[in-house]
């Protein structure tokens, strides 16, 4: 047997074995379970989920809440105002501020999602 022919058909062998394994690596997710789907269904129509269905909805909602408030106190504070308090209600379309300048409390209203100010009141 002619030694290039051997030695071609070695890396060609290879490269099919590896290639075959980075798409099967990145066609498959990290944790796939092929009966997730299946029980997935059943989970959702048991009593236990549809009792603690409102608690798992409202953790997903709120998940956010952490980084608008603080963007929205990272704004005040650039106004040159200090931050007391922050509250912001999912649904709202405005944020709350409680803010301190010059020895003076004010209320700042700040649209959400563009974080630009809707309102400022002496408190």
């Amino acid at each position: 047997m002619n030694p290039s022919l051997l030695k071609s058909s070695i890396v060609a062998g290879l490269i099919a074995i590896t290639l075959g394994g980075v798409t099967g690596c990145m066609t498959t997710p990290g944790g796939y379970n092929a009966y997730g789907d299946i029980y997935e269904d059943i989970y959702k129509d048991s009593k236990l989920y549809k009792k603690h269905k409102k608690t798992i909805n409202s953790i997903d909602k709120d998940i956010y809440r952490p980084a608008i408030e603080q963007t929205a106190a990272n704004r005040v504070s650039s106004m040159g105002y200090q931050v007391r308090d922050v509250r912001y209600k999912k649904g709202d379309r405005t944020i709350r501020v409680k803010a301190n300048r010059g020895g003076q409390n004010y209320k700042i209203d700040l649209d959400y999602p563009s974080y630009n100010v809707v309102n400022i009141k002496k408190d």
